[in-house]
């Protein structure tokens, strides 16, 4: 007796081209979403060992992470969108994005 494995665990049906595309555009959007979700992580990261080992110092400093996290969650609410899911509160709860980064979510920095 012989077992087929479901069709959703092999390949894609590439039968033409355009599916073709769709996949890569499929992939590269999780993709993306993975290397967003990682950026944010690692700004949230950074904002949180500044303030537990720079207290009350250089907050010029300090507002730079804040804007480079806010930037990075805006590119992840954006990344998220392009992908179909929403960006509700369970995303800031997942990331613990504090009040403040969220309060700059859309606003970027002059140069």
């Amino acid at each position: 007796m012989s077992v087929r494995p479901p069709q959703f665990f092999g390949s894609p049906s590439l039968q033409n081209g355009f599916s073709a595309l769709e996949y890569e555009i499929a992939e590269e959007r999780a993709s993306a979403l993975g290397r967003n979700g990682r950026q944010v992580e690692a700004c949230l990261l950074k904002l949180r060992q500044w303030d537990a080992q720079h207290v009350g110092q250089h907050e010029a400093r300090r507002l730079d992470l804040v804007q480079e996290a806010a930037e990075a969650v805006w590119g992840l609410f954006v990344q998220r969108e392009l992908c179909g899911l929403s960006n509700g509160p369970d995303v800031v709860q997942d990331y613990q994005i504090p009040a403040e980064v969220m309060a700059k979510v859309g606003t970027f920095k002059r140069t």
